[in-house]
């Protein structure tokens, strides 16, 4: 661990600010002396011959050149790409399952066979997918809110198209189903589909620029949150995390945002910086 992080120095790290950003939803922090700019993603980024998985290659900026570094490769998340590519199959897949539920709906209420799929709209794979993956990655909640109240309104809808089938009532059965095919549905394939097209858009990768002496490396994080002072905490959720993995040095809390921070030993990931660099050529 950095040196800057000791009991003793607890108090002066604390009041300098940190540029705080995010990997998978959660939160991490550098401390600002180290941090030589913040920039978008460069359009070109050159290959380093061998190098371990996780370093995308080398950047060229105003004359310097420094290794730049996927955060979620070092911490072993998902790449963004992949993620990316999970969340458009899953959702592929809720889309087909929702299809299926209005063709048993319909056969059900024709042949008074029992329906025995969810009416509740939290109960279904999608619901109960969507009400999990929007408490664990606030990011997205905005996102998937178009398409909880037509989902709500298309599981609803299953009462009343067996009440009136319970009752004999083709001509409202006939009515209600119309309304499912070609009122909820669509806006509920519609819905699904604008988070599918939006997903990776939520994500606003950027590289964040670390210097010491002749050190200097670019760590690609999802989002940039702020910068701001932090409070270091005892225990909290992440403590164990601290554990896992020699770039973490401390958990703290900013508060301007309700989650837990694991903050980085930026002097330890710095030695990455120091990667054989032989065979690359520059643009």
């Amino acid at each position: 661990m950095a040196d800057l992080y000791n009991n003793e120095n607890t108090n002066v790290a604390e009041d300098l600010p940190w540029l705080i950003f995010t990997l998978d939803d959660k939160a991490y922090a550098v401390n600002s002396k180290f941090v030589n700019g913040i920039e978008m993603k460069p359009k070109v980024v050159t290959p380093i011959p061998e190098a371990p998985e996780a370093y995308c290659g080398v950047v060229q900026r105003r004359g310097e050149v420094y290794p730049l570094l996927d955060m979620r490769k070092v911490f072993h998340f998902s790449t963004l790409d992949e993620e990316t590519a999970d969340f458009r199959a899953m959702m592929e897949q809720r889309k087909a399952d929702h299809v299926k539920w209005v063709e048993t709906l319909e056969h059900c209420a024709e042949t008074g066979e029992a329906f025995t799929l969810a009416t509740d709209s939290h109960k279904c794979a999608l619901g109960l997918w969507y009400d999990e993956f929007t408490k664990n990655h606030p990011s997205a909640a905005v996102l998937l809110k178009k398409i909880e109240e037509p989902h709500r309104k298309l599981h609803e809808a299953a009462h009343d198209v067996l009440a009136a089938a319970d009752k004999g009532d083709k001509e409202t059965v006939a009515k209600l189903i119309k309304r499912v095919r070609t009122d909820y549905m669509p806006k509920v394939i519609a819905a699904i589909d604008d988070a599918e097209n939006a997903y990776k858009t939520t994500f606003k990768e950027t590289v964040v620029v670390l210097t010491e002496g002749d050190q200097m490396l670019g760590l690609l994080v999802d989002k940039v949150l702020a910068v701001d002072k932090i409070s270091f905490i005892n225990g909290g959720g992440s403590m164990n995390l601290l554990l896992q993995s020699k770039y973490f040095c401390n958990v703290a809390r900013c508060a301007r945002f309700d989650m837990e921070i694991l903050v980085i030993d930026e002097r330890e990931l710095l030695t990455l910086s120091d990667v054989d660099t032989t065979g690359v050529e520059l643009p």
